[in-house]
């Protein structure tokens, strides 16, 4: 049977297949789209996401903590998820969506810079609870176009809505959405793996599992050594039974690459701590690159004399790795370097 649908003075014929009439919105995964004539707006709907085998980490935790505050929250909650690329966020935005979808919640993708009242509007349109997933967030969105979406953030219409929005750079995120609950109640850091991360993944996946002191040992070279390296460095290490070493010469994962690490420097000379004419003092860069790491300093800085002594600390000369720390120490004659990884400074709530 033909039918006529009616759109304003317009008709349109349909046929009983395209009848499918819906009071609410399935659970699953929706991309907003607009039409190009009419610059309405609708849904269309795209595959579900998918969740590995097994989650790492703290992903669950954080997982069923956002879907609790979401659930037991009367109206909108943002979320904000910030770190590099392979570093996690991801996954847990997606398995927010994927256990959601298992309550009836569907997720739209917000993968275009819309806003304004027309998307607002249709945002509200959507009475039922849902998220709005905002992927690469400072990526999609500039700054102007970041002030306009401020209010539909604020939750100042009636529907539920949690807002996930995950980003590279939390700096690109206009300031307005820092320091405020209302709009973005949680801010979730993604920085590197901890060695519990990749030592439980290493069991789980590598073969050769007398590796992983020296996975954990590698890992600390990097600023911020992510999934994407881990996983990649278990598969070639597996697939060619050789060291992590052999692996990274070939994976497009080199420490040098990564040139935001910087160590504090300490040295001591016969015995005694070189501290004021000491060069340099905080060391920017790999800790075993091959051209080594050199020191200078003044071999009696009590003296008025400037007497400098120039020393090249090279992997040859390494004694000790300790990963969780972050530290390197070498040791050549009557010299011994320890480098130790700045960790970020974050505010000790403990101490209140």
């Amino acid at each position: 049977m033909t039918h006529f649908l009616k759109n304003g003075n317009t008709y349109r014929v349909a046929s009983d297949e395209a009848l499918d009439v819906r009071s609410v919105l399935p659970a699953g995964n929706y991309t907003i789209q607009k039409e190009p004539m009419t610059g309405a707006l609708y849904l269309e709907h795209i595959g579900d996401f998918t969740a590995p085998g097994k989650i790492y980490g703290d992903c669950l935790k954080n997982t069923d903590r956002i879907i609790n505050t979401f659930i037991d929250r009367p109206a909108t909650t943002g979320v904000m998820l910030t770190g590099e690329k392979g570093s996690g966020k991801t996954l847990l935005s997606k398995n927010v969506c994927i256990e959601l979808a298992k309550q009836g919640i569907p997720t739209l993708v917000i993968n275009a810079p819309f806003y304004g009242d027309a998307f607002n509007s249709f945002i509200q349109s959507i009475e039922q609870p849902c998220v709005l997933m905002f992927d690469e967030f400072e990526k999609v969105y500039d700054r102007e176009e970041q002030e306009q979406i401020l209010t539909l953030l604020d939750g100042v219409f009636p529907t539920k809505k949690l807002f996930m929005l995950t980003c590279n750079d939390k700096w690109r995120v206009d300031s307005h959405m820092r320091n405020r609950p209302g709009r973005i109640y949680y801010m979730l850091d993604f920085k590197g793996l901890d060695t519990t991360f990749i030592r439980e993944y290493c069991e789980d996946n590598l073969k050769n599992t007398q590796h992983i002191d020296k996975i954990c040992s590698i890992s600390s070279l990097f600023g911020e050594f992510n999934f994407d390296m881990l996983k990649a460095l278990v598969e070639e290490m597996n697939r060619y039974n050789e060291t992590p070493s052999d692996a990274l010469a070939m994976l497009n994962a080199k420490p040098e690459f990564d040139s935001g690490t910087k160590y504090d420097v300490k040295l001591i000379y016969q015995g005694k701590e070189v501290i004021e004419s000491l060069s340099p003092r905080v060391f920017d860069g790999n800790p075993l690159q091959p051209r080594g790491i050199g020191v200078e300093f003044d071999t009696d800085p009590d003296d008025d004399e400037v007497d400098y002594k120039h020393i090249v600390f090279t992997s040859d000369t390494l004694i000790k790795v300790d990963a969780a720390a972050g530290m390197f120490v070498f040791e050549d004659k009557d010299a011994r370097v320890t480098l130790t990884k700045v960790q970020p400074k974050y505010f000790n709530y403990n101490a209140f």
